[in-house]
This record gives structure tokens, C-alpha cells and sequence, in this order.
């Protein structure tokens, strides 16, 4: 059984008090931020950290007009913490699938970044991309997953001594549900394992008979694995696998692939989090969860729906399995916002949310990371006061 540690965002102010003027509204011991402050010396998830150690912060900086990531004055606070060890601490995120949008390499997840208030001025710390400026600087991981056997970890996250996961807890239409075992299973690879989270197809292959030969899909391709009869070499494309080719041909349909369905793919998340977590060492590595504003989609789209629950708090510990259980009990737990998607009390409310749309379960992550062996579902709640 693994400890989880919680605090939540109440303030508990005795206004009568106030009002008669014998108690105060500046409170700072109400803060959250103050709050997480005591839940990590409390936990004592910091305590891996030594001297010198390079120590990647990985946390989402969302897409363009996101608005609901994690606030920054929170990843300040984290990167305080670190300093006060006398690490070097770099804040990080990997590029999104494809190459058709800004989101997809390195400098436009950094111009997203600095939009939604994430610097090295207000977060005390350098933003560095995790997998290079294209999304394909990685360190290929051999491993026995339950359907991946090769997972190609983010270079930067390799390189790292530490890795402190910050991981903004939502709902997530292939995975189910948004917290640390995808923080580290999705964000921490580089764009070709992306790719075999997402789709059963080993490589992109052209269907002949809807293909007119228009050039675009050559002109895009990265890794230059399209021949000039229009077929693409295996060995050529799959160290870069960018999506490229399928995005500039959606029209005409010539590149089709094969989403993984929803017990798949959380599976394939947990089998590339057990690399990650292999690389690093999971002595090497703790857990924030923030399970505040629990949106029912992830942050990789350019806009935030209302979340489904009241904020709950903030978890830690050193489990990834345990802590993603744990927010997920508290979430279940918690009264519906009526106004969001769910409009009346469910009893597992993310799956309530894809049931009738990609039919997705946030347990066949947190069970596939048991299958592994990267944590105990089984925990032990302790909250601070």
C-alpha cells in the first residue's frame, strides 16, 4: 500500500469573527500554494533531490487559448522548492503529434507556453522541449509492455537526473483520464511513439487506388521515406512516424490509419510510461497531481470545457498508480457540477462522460500500470490540516 498525500483548497475563514474584528481576512497559511508547500515537505517527494542534480519539471503547458492548466504561480512554488536544494531545474513538455500545427514542434509549445503565462520570469525557471525543436530527439527503450516492445523516450527526460511530474488531472477521450501515468506515458516521448499510442499501424502506408501522386505528402515527409512511386519505406519512416503525410492528405483519403481503440490505447500509455520510468528510475521520480478545474477533455486542445467537479486539491507521492487511483476515487467521490457535460450523479464519472463516444474506462490505465508493475493501486489517503 502506497501513501498518498492531500490537500484541498479551502479556506476556512470565521467571517462572524471577521466581521466583529477579531480574526483577519490575510490568512496566507490559506493558500493553496502555501498548502502544497507543506503537503511536499510533509510527503517529502523531494527528498530524491541532491545537489546539482538536473531536474525536469514535466507538466503540460496546454495549446493555444487553453485555460485551464495548471496555474503558474503553483509551478513557481515547485521550482522554489528545487532551487533551495541547489538543483538545476528545468521546466518541460514534449511536441505534439503531426507537423501541421504550431503545437507540433518545440518553439510553438513554448510560444504556448509564454501565452498561457509560463517563463522563465514568472516560473523562476528555463523551458526547455523535451524531444528537440522537430519532436524527434529521443533514446530508443527496449521493453516487455503488454503491446509496445520499444518506447522512444523524450531525450531531455533521459538526460534528466530527477523527473518531478506536474500533472493537471482531467478527463481524456482515448485514456480516460489525464493525470501522471499520461503525464509521463505520452508527454514524456518523442513523436514516434506518439504515434503508436495512438494507431494500430506499424508505418503509414498509401492506398494506390485513391493516391493521385499530387507530391504533397513527399514534400512534408521528414524522414524522405516516400518513394517516387508513391509507397513509404518502412525502415526509413519509422524513427519519425510525425503524422505528416496522413494530415496533407485527409481530403482525398490516400493514407488512411487505425485509431487504437479505448482499451488499447491506455494500455499502449502504460507500456511507454513503463520506459520512461525504467529510463529515469522509479527512485528517481515523484508525483504532483492537481485536480483542480477537472475538465472532461485533456489540454492538447485549444479550449477548456467547464469542469465536471468543485477543484478537490492537490495529491502527492511517489507512486504513479496509487495517486492517479486516488485522485480518481476523489473525483467519483465529489458532487457534479450541474452545468457541465454531466447533468445529473454518476457513479465513474469519466467513463459516464465517453460512454457513448469512444468508450473509454479510466481504470484500464491505472489497471494496465499495475500489470506492469510501475505502482499499487491500493493506497493510504493522508490529509493535512
Amino acid at each position: 500500500m502506497s501513501e498518498i498525500y492531500y490537500t484541498d483548497p479551502r479556506a476556512d475563514i470565521p467571517l462572524s469573527e471577521v466581521a466583529q474584528g477579531r480574526a483577519s481576512f490575510f490568512r496566507p497559511e490559506y493558500s493553496l500554494v502555501n498548502k502544497m508547500e507543506k503537503l511536499i515537505q510533509k510527503s517529502g517527494i523531494f527528498d530524491i533531490v541532491e545537489k546539482d542534480d538536473q531536474v525536469a519539471v514535466k507538466m503540460h503547458w496546454g495549446t493555444f487559448a487553453t485555460t485551464r492548466t495548471i496555474r503558474s504561480i503553483f509551478i513557481r512554488k515547485v521550482v522554489e522548492l528545487l532551487n533551495e536544494k541547489g538543483a538545476y531545474v528545468f521546466i518541460t513538455e514534449s511536441a505534439g503529434l503531426g507537423i501541421g500545427k504550431p503545437r507540433c514542434y518545440g518553439i510553438g509549445r513554448l510560444r504556448a507556453a509564454q501565452v498561457a503565462g509560463y517563463t522563465f520570469e514568472t516560473c523562476l525557471a528555463p523551458l526547455i522541449p523535451a524531444d528537440g525543436l522537430q519532436g524527434f530527439d529521443h533514446e530508443l527503450v527496449k521493453i516487455d509492455g503488454l503491446q509496445l516492445k520499444e518506447v522512444y523516450v523524450a531525450k531531455r527526460i533521459a538526460e534528466a537526473d530527477k523527473v518531478i511530474s506536474c500533472a493537471h488531472v482531467k478527463g481524456h477521450p482515448r485514456g480516460g483520464i489525464g493525470g501522471a501515468i499520461k503525464n509521463i506515458g505520452v508527454g514524456c516521448v518523442a513523436k514516434p511513439s506518439k504515434y503508436m499510442i495512438h494507431f494500430y499501424d506499424d508505418t503509414p502506408q498509401i492506398d494506390q487506388s485513391k493516391c493521385d501522386k499530387c507530391g504533397k505528402c513527399r514534400e512534408v515527409c521528414p524522414a524522405g521515406a516516400i518513394t517516387d512511386g508513391y509507397s513509404i519505406i518502412p525502415e526509413l519512416c519509422k524513427d519519425y512516424r510525425c503524422l505528416g503525410c496522413n494530415e496533407v492528405c485527409r481530403d482525398k483519403g490516400a493514407i488512411p490509419l487505425r485509431w487504437t481503440g479505448g482499451t488499447d490505447t491506455p494500455i499502449r500509455i502504460a507500456d511507454s510510461a513503463k520506459a520512461v520510468i525504467e529510463t529515469v528510475g522509479p527512485e528517481n521520480m515523484s508525483y504532483l497531481n492537481f485536480v483542480l478545474d477537472v475538465a472532461p477533455v485533456c489540454d492538447c486542445v485549444p479550449y477548456s470545457d467547464l469542469p465536471i467537479v468543485p477543484d478537490i486539491g492537490i495529491l502527492a507521492g511517489t507512486d504513479p498508480v496509487a495517486i492517479d487511483k486516488a485522485s480518481l476515487d476523489l473525483i467519483n467521490q465529489s458532487p457534479i457540477i450541474p452545468t457541465s457535460i454531466l447533468t445529473e450523479a454518476v457513479e465513474d464519472k469519466f467513463a459516464a462522460v465517453y460512454a457513448e463516444s469512444f468508450q473509454c474506462d479510466p481504470n484500464y490505465i491505472i489497471e494496465a500500470a499495475q500489470k506492469l508493475q510501475l505502482g499499487n493501486p491500493k493506497y493510504s489517503l493522508q490529509k493535512l490540516l
